[in-house]
Parts: structure tokens; C-alpha cells; sequence
């Protein structure tokens, strides 16, 4: 069923996006006969079944609801069937089955440059989509201008659209959508073709728009952008739902996963045999127990240390100290190309710093079952004074035997900046010289 358009409401607790048990399943011969037959004889694929023979499920029994004025993330890696799912729910695409419902006025950037005519110039593109949308001649009039003016491509404008790069399109398709008012607005990965200033234009107009009320569904491999700016994301992956929930956590897990995917290829790796043996740490150790994890922990982080530059278990640090991390990895099971390492996330749920084995290219060849390998990680603290969350996470294997784990919020490390320290003003404070000196031109010779 495609998408029914319906009046908003007022409730802010209304649901915006309605999606239950979403299917669509294509047909693997998609011959010029099949395709004559469906459409003189009005065929359709609502018999289809998704293990049907000669059939490829892109989506299967997908279900989420968004509340009006909430910004909500999919994520997915390419060919786990997001973009047919923005299509359904923007109607453009007709599910095989279950049922999909949006309230109000919908805005959807799906392809680049999708509703605009090539040969048209970018003013009459603009009156073509509102007119699409419904809006009269006259009200664009009076939006125009600051189509016009957000878009920023100056007397390309009065150009052919088949003349512009992608990134003018998306300037022009994005300042169109923001300005007829839509009450859910969907974007499909169309902001990542833009220049960094543009973007971070758009997204201070998406943060804009959220909080006067718009309903926002994105579809990003942009994880920074889901956890900056959606309250709720959906990982979909080969067409199912994998994690559903608060948005931090779902990039956790799909970040971890990926990792444990990815980081494991074959690598410069040490032999378990030949590791040194270290003595643990003789001071408290961060406590784990009972802390969210992710992963299935064939391997596992067992225990983990926070170390001061002195050796001692701490928290708490000043701008510019080193930090050590130790973790100890046991093995559940046998397990090969063996990773660990660590990430700080600030307040907003960004990370900051992130490394480990997998970063360093240095992979533990094997652990044996039942057996532990120590892992230290030594990091400067070059960071904006305030609180840091600390993850920890280890993971093994390939794509067949894969394996991971995964604590969330190990610690909560406290940076603090005295007195005698220079003032961070950014992020982070990167390595810098800064010379003065004389010159012999005088300004006027300069000019």
C-alpha cells in the first residue's frame, strides 16, 4: 500500500510516519512479456511470497512508527534496501504488502534532480515543483527569494538545470523542499554531494525545522548526522530490521558490527605464543558489571582499567594528560584475527578519538578457547574540558565466524582545565606553532 497523505494534526504525541510489516519483494525475470502481461491484464505482485522461487525480497516485514516533530535515521550498509523503503514510505513505490500511512504535506529529496526538468531553467523547476505539490503560482512568488537565496548559485539560477554540477541540484532541489512548508520531509543520502559549508547550512535549517515541528526521515551512511541530529534510527540490514530504538545505540551497534566486520581482514598479526606476559594492574578496576553491552561475545572484554599518567585508577584528568586504557580480552571460543580498542564520545554522542588493534593494523593472530590476551591503549587527553564517555570493545573473526562485544559507557572521564592552561576554544587542541615577525614592505606597497 502506498503512503496516505492526511491532514497533520495538532497532537504532538500524533504519529507522523504509520509503518507495519512492510514487504517488497521483486521478480527475478522482469522480461518485456512479463511486463506487457502485467499491464494489459492489471497483474500485480501482491501474491508474491518473499522465499517464493524466482523472487528477491529488498524489504521484508519492516515496522516503525515516528511521533510528528521527531527526527528519524535508517542506516544500513549499500543493498540492505533503505532507499526502497524511503520510496515506499514517500509513495513513489508500492509495497508487495502491509500498510504504510503519513500524515500531512510530505517533501521527499530521493535521486538527485528526481521531478526536475533538464530542460528547464532552475526558476522554472522551482514553480514546476511547487505546482507539483500543490502550491499556487502566486505563493511561490513570494517564496522565491529565499529559494533563491538559500540555494546560493547566483545567475545559474536563469540556467538550464542539465548545465548544473550535482551539487548545484542538490542546492536547488534542498532550498525548493525547506521552503513549502512540509509537514514530514524526506531525505534519501541527497546532502552528501554537497560542500561542507553547504551542508552545514542545511543542517542548521533541518535542526530549524525539527523544532518548530516537522517530522525529518533520513536515510544516511553518515552515522555523526543520526546521532547529531535524530532522536530514534533504524539499522536495516539485507532488507530486515536489525536494531530499532534510541539513535546513540543504533550506531552503536551497527558501528560495532561493521568493525568487527571490517576491521578483521587478513593483517600484520601477533602470534599468542610468542605475546609478553604482563602483570595486571594492581589498582580498582572500571566496573562492567551490569553495563549495556552489544555483540554476541564470543570474545569479550572481561575487565578494563582507566590508568593516570602516575599509574594510579582515575577519572578524572586535565587538558593535555596522558590516559591509558587496559582491557582484558578472554575467549569464549577459539577465535582468530583477534581486535580491541576503544572510543570517546562527548556530550552530543559524537566520537572524538577512536583506535585500537584494528586501527594500527595489528591483530592478534589467534586465542585459544578460554584463554586471555591484555590489550593497553595509551592516549593524550587534547580535548575541550567537560565529560567524555568511554566505549570499549573487542571482536574476531571474518564474515562466516564473526564475532564481537561491545561495553557502553565504561567510564565517564571528567577533563578539566586549570587555571594556568591555555583555553581550548574548539574540540580539541591539535599540535600548532605560531610565529611573529617584522617585514620591510610597508602596507601601502602590500595593496
Amino acid at each position: 500500500m502506498s503512503p496516505a497523505a492526511q491532514p497533520a494534526s495538532e497532537s504532538p504525541s500524533e504519529l507522523a510516519i504509520e509503518v507495519a510489516s512492510v514487504t517488497k519483494v521483486y521478480r527475478k525475470d522482469t522480461s518485456l512479456l512479463r511486463c506487457l502481461r502485467r499491464g494489459l491484464f492489471g497483474q500485480d505482485d501482491a501474491e508474491l511470497s518473499v522465499n517464493g522461487e524466482g523472487t528477491i525480497a529488498a524489504v521484508r516485514k519492516v515496522s516503525f512508527e515516528v511521533p510528528r516533530g521527531q527526527a528519524f535515521g535508517i542506516i544500513g550498509r549499500n543493498g540492505a534496501g533503505k532507499s526502497t523503503l524511503l520510496q515506499i514510505i514517500a509513495g513513489t513505490l508500492t509495497a508487495t504488502s502491509g500498510t504504510c500511512r503519513v500524515r500531512g504535506r510530505v517533501t521527499a529529496l530521493l535521486e538527485l534532480g528526481s521531478g526536475f526538468n533538464p530542460e528547464f531553467t532552475g526558476r522554472e523547476n522551482v514553480y514546476l515543483a511547487g505546482a507539483i505539490l500543490g502550491i499556487s503560482h502566486s505563493e511561490m512568488d513570494r517564496k522565491f527569494a529565499e529559494i533563491e537565496r538559500f540555494a546560493d548559485i547566483g545567475a545559474f539560477i536563469e540556467q538550464p538545470v542539465k548545465t548544473y554540477s550535482t551539487g548545484m541540484l542538490m542546492r536547488v532541489a534542498f532550498a525548493v523542499a525547506i521552503s513549502v512548508e512540509p509537514d514530514v520531509l524526506i531525505i534519501d543520502e541527497a546532502l552528501s554531494v554537497g560542500d561542507i559549508l553547504f551542508q552545514q547550512k542545511c543542517s542548521r535549517r533541518m535542526h530549524e525545522l525539527v523544532a518548530r515541528g516537522v517530522t525529518l526521515l533520513v536515510v544516511t551512511h553518515d552515522v555523526s548526522f543520526v546521532l547529531n541530529m535524530c532522536q530514534q534510527a533504524l539499522w536495516i540490514d539485507q532488507g530486515q530490521v536489525r536494531f530499532l530504538g534510541e539513535a546513540g545505540a543504533c550506531v552503536r551497534e551497527y558501528v560495532a558490527a561493521m568493525a568487527a566486520v571490517a576491521g578483521n581482514a587478513p593483517a600484520p598479526s601477533d602470534d599468542f605464543a610468542a605475546l609478553t606476559t604482563v602483570t595486571l594492574p594492581s589498582v580498582p578496576e572500571l566496573t562492567l558489571s551490569g553495563l549495556e553491552r552489544l555483540g554476541d561475545g564470543g570474545v569479550r572484554v572481561a575487565r578494563a582499567w582507566l590508568l593516570h599518567a602516575d599509574g594510579g585508577s582515575s577519572t578524572t584528568f586535565r587538558v593535555g594528560d596522558w590516559a591509558t586504557a587496559i582491557l582484558l580480552i578472554h575467549a569464549e571460543r577459539a577465535v582468530k584475527n583477534a581486535s580491541a580498542g576503544c572510543e570517546l564520545r562527548n556530550r552530543h554522542g559524537q566520537v572524538v578519538f577512536a583506535t585500537g588493534l584494528r586501527v594500527a593494523r595489528r591483530l592478534i593472530a589467534e586465542i585459544p578457547a578460554g584463554q586471555d590476551c591484555v590489550v593497553s591503549i595509551r592516549f593524550q587527553l587534547e580535548l575541550q574540558p567537560g565529560q567524555y564517555t568511554l566505549d570499549l570493545g573487542c571482536g574476531a573473526g571474518s564474515d562466516a565466524d564473526n564475532t564481537w562485544d561491545r561495553v557502553l559507557n565504561a567510564a565517564v572521564i571528567e577533563i578539566a582545565e586549570p587555571p594556568d592552561q591555555e583555553i581550548v576554544h574548539g574540540l580539541v587542541r591539535l599540535p600548532y606553532e605560531i610565529g611573529i615577525a617584522r617585514t620591510t614592505a610597508t602596507a601601502a606597497a602590500v595593496r
